[in-house]
């Protein structure tokens, strides 16, 4: 599915793993650079989180799953940016829901994993030439990350007709310094409000592996 966002046209790709069972669905298209990753794990991928680096402005999003028995904090240099996630997903018991079981994390200049076991069906997001990556989005559960895909930027400034839906959004970034949080946005253009399924940036929040 395609997107025009903020005048850049954007694919949406996957996800990958559990598309068909009623778990919450997550979305984070075009809130900024990855600055860090936070990972749960032990035999799946328990939960997955990000901090953005949005034009200087350091937002957290949402957890997306539960607790896990592993925790790891994965680091981008300020030169570093995403060129490809690959993973497994599948059930953990036999005629379990299915999950991501494991995922790795390419950059410009290393890798990241894989974390999880390496088990079941793999799959394999590459946006390391022609496109950029533009974001996250999946399913998850109480316990799991039950499906991720991603985002990518292309290099297209118009779109055929009939235009894919068409959205101006400004993230709005929230102070976790602040009592009582203060959001803030990185410029003073209004926006429309963003689709029903996007993720709303968190509002600072002491939060629990």
């Amino acid at each position: 599915m395609s997107s025009i966002l903020n005048d850049e046209v954007l694919i949406k790709v996957g996800p990958r793993g559990d598309i068909l069972s009623g778990k919450t669905e997550w979305d984070e298209s075009s809130y900024g650079n990855v600055k860090q990753i936070f990972i749960t794990h032990g035999n799946a991928i328990n939960s997955i989180q990000i901090l953005y680096d949005f034009d200087g402005n350091l937002a957290l999003a949402h957890r997306h799953g539960g607790d896990g028995d592993n925790f790891v904090c994965i680091n981008f240099e300020s030169w570093e940016y995403l060129t490809s996630l690959t993973g497994y997903y599948g059930p953990i018991e036999q005629k379990g829901p299915l999950v991501i079981r494991s995922l790795t994390f390419e950059t410009n200049g290393t890798t990241y994993g894989p974390y999880g076991q390496e088990e079941g069906t793999p799959f394999h997001f590459n946006f390391l030439t022609g496109v950029k990556f533009g974001g996250f989005h999946g399913r998850c559960s109480s316990n799991f990350l039950s499906a991720i895909g991603v985002y990518v930027k292309t290099m297209a400034k118009r779109y055929f007709k009939p235009d894919p839906p068409r959205y101006n959004i400004t993230p709005c970034l929230c102070s976790s310094t602040a009592e009582l949080p203060t959001c803030v946005r990185p410029s003073s253009s209004a926006a429309t409000p963003a689709p029903s399924s996007a993720a709303a940036i968190p509002r600072g929040a002491c939060i629990s592996y």
